[in-house]
């Protein structure tokens, strides 16, 4: 009786070791397999994110040492993100921009409360920055071009210089030598950029979408990202589901669009602004003589909210996205 008693009590210890090592074995194979998704995601990112739960928002007035500086950033969804802040007056701005986006703690923490992040890492350095007719030349250290997610930072450099009117084209330097021969362009031959509504917690950015124009539309650049334009702006309003482009032409610095019913749906919202500036920037991408904005519906000229269509607007009025916070 005792040896029995014995013999149920060593299997069952057995059973409960093999027990513990399934478990322990179990909990050990999803964490590696949780790591190994975790590692195929990031190798899809094509920037570093640079964020924790240590900073905190932190925003500072405007004073007369301070100047409205362009600058770029980006949000958690890889979208570059042009916009104006405030800092220390400089009579280089566009190296300013740049360095801006460089990160540090505190230029971090008073980002985090828009949802942004600086795009470059903390080790690179800008030598220098030379614009001559208009071409940029940007001399930067061996460090930056030795990072993972180099591609995507070439590609901000030159998307942020090109954004001032007298730049077309950029050239990059390591350390005092040519990186390539070849200038860097805004866009690529044969693509358009639309210039996309995009919400980041509280705020909404403007955000740049390359997008590559089928054999058809080679000839009618304008009409293709415009039509691509609105399919977006239908796709991401509620409102303007249904919204489509009837005619565009260019004429004589003036853009005449004629859209269809569904825009009359956003009248009386701040959103109206959101469109016509998204319009606006995607038309002067390609036309940068551009200087008004005629709107039509289904034909018509009706009022909408603050614009009355029958009149010209002005597309000098829109601006990018403006933070009102000091870096």
């Amino acid at each position: 009786m005792r040896k029995r008693i014995i013999f149920f009590a060593v299997l069952s210890f057995l059973i409960f070791l093999a027990g513990c090592s399934w478990e322990s074995l179990s909990s050990t194979s999803q964490e590696n397999t949780y790591a190994n998704k975790s590692t195929q995601t990031d190798d899809g990112i094509k920037f570093e994110v640079v964020e924790s739960d240590v900073y905190f928002s932190q925003q500072t007035g405007q004073s007369e040492n301070l100047a409205s500086i362009k600058t770029i950033f980006c949000d958690k969804n890889h979208n570059l993100v042009l916009t104006e802040v405030f800092s220390n007056k400089t009579l280089d701005v566009a190296k300013r921009g740049l360095e801006l986006s460089i990160f540090s703690p505190s230029r971090q923490r008073n980002l985090r409360t828009f949802g942004l992040f600086c795009i470059f890492p903390d080790s690179v350095k800008i030598n220098f920055l030379k614009i001559e007719k208009n071409i940029a030349t940007i001399d930067l250290n061996s460090e930056f071009y030795k990072q993972k997610y180099l591609d995507f930072y070439l590609k901000a450099i030159t998307f942020y210089l090109t954004s001032f009117e007298n730049i077309d084209r950029v050239y990059f330097y390591n350390e005092g030598k040519s990186y390539t021969n070849k200038a860097f362009e805004r866009k690529k031959a044969g693509q358009v950029i639309i210039f996309v509504p995009q919400k980041v917690l509280s705020e909404i950015f403007l955000v740049p979408k390359w997008i590559d124009i089928p054999d058809k539309f080679k000839n009618i650049p304008m009409a293709f990202a415009q039509k691509s334009l609105i399919n977006s702006l239908s796709y991401r309003f509620s409102k303007l589901n249904g919204l489509k482009l009837n005619n565009v032409n260019l004429k004589e610095k003036t853009l005449y669009i004629d859209l269809s019913k569904e825009l009359l749906n956003l009248k009386g919202t701040a959103q109206v602004d959101v469109v016509i500036s998204s319009i606006c920037f995607t038309a002067r991408e390609i036309d940068k003589t551009l200087k008004y904005l005629k709107i039509s519906i289904d034909g018509k000229e009706p009022y909408l909210d603050q614009y009355d269509l029958r009149e010209k607007i002005d597309v000098d009025q829109f601006k990018f996205n403006s933070l009102k916070i000091r870096l």
